[in-house]
């Protein structure tokens, strides 16, 4: 495994969601990401609230959005989830160039990189199965379905996406901006799609295996 050479702010690590941090020596003492475990139970977490919230509120899973899109929609989203990529990444650099490498850094990266090709394609099987459904239903679904029909469509795409992207500075603070700005993508692509939850969670998890690949690759 080589240093990092600016993978580091890898737009992957931006969007996961929020994990449990541990000392830098503790990751490198690991023969596995930590994520492979916090990630499941922190999207258990997010997709239990939201299930009580929408049960409280009386909206079932076909309100949150979850419908069958197209070949068409799943063909675009996942050119989409390509430019989406770019995008967190090139802000993720303009953050490192004006202030310069992010102290926890290597931290974040041992944090959610596989060691080996089976812990790769287990990340891979997450982020699709479970991280890309699972905070599409909360945050598109849910959160910015209620936001646009209490303040319009603008103002909810927009009071999600900053919170969106507030949750997973936990990750990181510099990772607010980047992944609000992909917050904004993915709400925007969900309101043209006639708020189709399934088609940004496909999005959401493309986004996700692909970058993690990317990660990957660059350390082996």
């Amino acid at each position: 495994m080589s240093g990092c050479h600016g993978i580091c702010r890898s737009p992957w690590s931006a969007i996961q969601a929020p994990y449990i941090c541990l000392d830098f020596q503790e990751f490198q003492e690991l023969t596995f990401p930590v994520a492979l475990i916090s990630l499941p139970i922190t999207e258990g977490i997010i997709l239990g609230i939201t299930l009580l919230f929408a049960k409280h509120k009386g909206a079932n899973l076909r309100k949150l959005g979850l419908k069958k899109p197209s070949l068409r929609i799943i063909v675009i989203v996942s050119f989409a989830a390509v430019l989406l990529l770019f995008l967190a990444g090139s802000i993720s650099l303009v953050e490192e160039i004006v202030l310069g490498p992010e102290p926890d850094a290597e931290s974040l990266v041992y944090a959610i990189m596989p060691r080996d090709v089976v812990q790769l394609i287990a990340l891979i099987g997450i982020s699709l199965a479970l991280v890309g459904p699972v905070e599409e239903l909360a945050f598109r679904g849910f959160v910015q379905k209620g936001f646009e029909n209490s303040f319009g469509k603008t103002t909810g795409l927009l009071i999600a996406s900053i919170l969106f992207g507030l949750l997973h500075g936990l990750n990181s603070l510099r990772a607010i901006i980047p992944v609000t700005a992909v917050s904004l993508f993915l709400g925007y692509v969900w309101q043209k799609t006639d708020g189709n939850t399934t088609a940004s969670a496909w999005m959401h998890g493309i986004y996700d295996a692909i970058a993690i690949t990317i990660t990957y690759f660059a350390y082996v």
